[in-house]
């Protein structure tokens, strides 16, 4: 099986395209870390601002007007 890619640049989630490791059902999205690995969910309704890997804090993910964004949390 090949190694899973992490992406480290902002992007936002193609709710037509998913990778092996993302999620997004309605107001929710699974997303895996790209530092640490770990898969956490995020929700539109419970993080308005957006959620931090509970792990290790490098990633963050957002619920946007565009879609769903996935990048490296900058308010450490």
């Amino acid at each position: 099986m090949p190694e899973p890619i992490y992406y480290r640049e902002m992007r936002l989630l193609d709710k037509n395209n998913l990778g092996q490791d993302e999620d997004w059902y309605g107001n929710t999205a699974a997303i895996r870390c790209f530092a640490c690995g770990k898969v956490f969910v995020t929700s539109q309704v419970l993080h308005r601002k957006g959620r931090v890997c509970p792990v290790c804090g490098k990633c963050k993910v957002a619920f946007t007007k565009e879609g769903v964004s996935v990048s490296e949390a900058t308010d450490l």
